[in-house]
This record gives structure tokens, C-alpha cells and sequence, in this order.
């Protein structure tokens, strides 16, 4: 089930519009009507106001989503300093020290590739 479907399905059975659930997490109606649709994604900071609407874990939205669309997210998103989301691996809440560790390795790795990309172009 795509995530669109997962916020229409769960808005449906808490009873709510979507002009209700839209002021609830601070959008307007045709912003739900979009993601509802899958033809727009949720900020972190959006899905867990929508998770808190819709009263479940902001993991459960996402979880096992299909590949493709419905699953992408920035991954800067997660590690803003804004974000009011808790980054889980393994059943262990990952600390702010955690995840500047992470995003290390991420900026190091992305890195390592734009290095390997223009070898590569040279060659």
C-alpha cells in the first residue's frame, strides 16, 4: 500500500475530511488531496504531524512501502536540526551524537563517489 493510500485509509477510519485532517497538521485540503493521491510527498516534519493526527507511530506510515514514488524522502530532512522525528536502527533511538555520525558517513561516502564519477569521465 503506497503511502497516499496509507493517510487516506488511516483519515477515513479516524473519521476525518480532509479538510479537517488539513487544519489539524497545518495544510490546506488540496495539499492532502495531493498526498492522498501520491502526487506529492510529505516533509519529515509534515509526516509526523500527520502521524499524530491520524493517532499511529510516524514509522508505521512508512513502513514497507512499496519502491518507487512513495518512498522517497530527503534525507536532509532527517537529520535537520527541525525535524521533530526519532531515527530508530536495530531497536536503538539514535542520539543527536548518532546522527552527526551518521551524516558524516554519508557526506564521506557521497564523496568517495563524485571522486570515483569524475576518475571515470577522465577515463
Amino acid at each position: 500500500m503506497s503511502l497516499g493510500m496509507r493517510i487516506k485509509v488511516l483519515r477515513k477510519a479516524s473519521g476525518k475530511t480532509q479538510q479537517v485532517l488539513a487544519e489539524e497538521v497545518g495544510v490546506s485540503r488540496i495539499y492532502v488531496q495531493a498526498l492522498e493521491s501520491n502526487r506529492r510527498l510529505p516533509s519529515m516534519k509534515l509526516l509526523h504531524r500527520l502521524a499524530l493526527a491520524l493517532q499511529v507511530d510516524p514509522g508505521d506510515l512508512v513502513q514497507n512501502l512499496p519502491q518507487g514514488k512513495g518512498s522517497r524522502f530527503q534525507i536532509e530532512e532527517l537529520f535537520s536540526r527541525e525535524a521533530d522525528v526519532e531515527i530508530w536502527y536495530r531497536s536503538k533511538k539514535l542520539s543527536t551524537k548518532d546522527l552527526r555520525l551518521v551524516g558524516k558517513l554519508i557526506d564521506a561516502a557521497l564523496s568517495e563517489w563524485e571522486q570515483e564519477e569524475a576518475q571515470e569521465e577522465c577515463n
